[in-house]
């Protein structure tokens, strides 16, 4: 008995490919596959030394470049805060305006509810006043002078000129004033001058102003002189008072007539 317990071994048979049959070598290669050769890759890189240039010449480009648009974003951001600080410039100044704005119509409104009418400002253009001046022939005067009243800067609004006299036509406050220049050659030492406003009411003579030069020069001196003499103050007058200009020495009132008038005013 065979102590081999396990199952019997299949037997091995050996074929010689190359005596036997041709066929089945035949065969044998077409089963098994070949190991094919990698397919060859073409080379694209350049020579060391052009690569070296190659990669030099793009490294100083690129610096030249990143130069550049670094200046080109520096600059866009300067003008974008320009901008910026522009638009809030704008916005603050109209904040302001808007906020001024209210109050100047606020200030305005009241003046246009309490304003006069066109009515009663060309009344108030045409208030009671008078201005004249020199220039009138003083020989025919007795005592009160003689002014012009129609040509020159004159005028008579409410107040009627008559032969050297102003008359007012309304009751009220006025401010009375005149002024006179006198001239002349020589000097004595017992020289005076003597300048005034009368008023004359209900056939009365009264001065309300009255101005005395003296010694306004030196005596023994033949040498031109000349003196100003100013009066001006408030006077309550009545419908149809009258008012005059006297002065001691007509003929010698200086011959430049803006430097003598005479006139008034209303104040209320």
């Amino acid at each position: 008995m065979s102590n081999n317990f396990g199952p019997p071994s299949q037997p091995v048979f050996m074929v010689d490919s190359g005596r036997d049959d041709p066929k089945q070598h035949q065969y044998y290669h077409q089963q098994m596959p070949r190991h094919r050769e990698p397919p060859m890759v073409p080379c694209w890189t350049f020579p060391p030394a052009r690569a070296e240039m190659k990669r030099k010449k793009w490294g100083g480009m690129n610096t030249g470049m990143a130069w550049v648009l670094t200046l080109i974003l520096l600059l866009v951001f300067a003008a974008l805060g320009l901008g910026a600080y522009q638009i809030l410039r704008l916005q603050t100044e109209l904040e302001r305006l808007t906020q001024e704005r209210p109050t100047q119509i606020q200030s305005v409104a009241p003046e246009r509810q309490i304003g006069l009418n066109p009515a009663e400002l060309n009344k108030n253009k045409q208030k009671t006043a008078a201005h004249v001046i020199g220039g009138a022939d003083q020989r025919a005067s007795s005592g009160s002078l003689k002014w012009q009243a129609i040509h020159g800067e004159t005028f008579t609004h409410g107040v009627k000129y008559n032969n050297g006299g102003l008359q007012v036509n309304e009751s009220g406050l006025y401010f009375v004033y005149s002024r006179v220049e006198f001239f002349s050659l020589m000097c004595k030492s017992s020289d005076f001058l003597t300048h005034k406003i009368s008023r004359q009411r209900n056939g009365y003579n009264l001065t309300i102003m009255e101005d005395h030069k003296e010694g306004f020069c030196m005596a023994g001196r033949n040498q031109p002189w000349m003196i100003g003499s100013h009066l001006g103050s408030l006077q309550q007058l009545k419908m149809s008072d009258s008012l005059f200009v006297n002065v001691s020495h007509p003929h010698l009132l200086s011959k430049n007539f803006h430097n003598n008038y005479f006139g008034l005013f209303k104040i209320q």
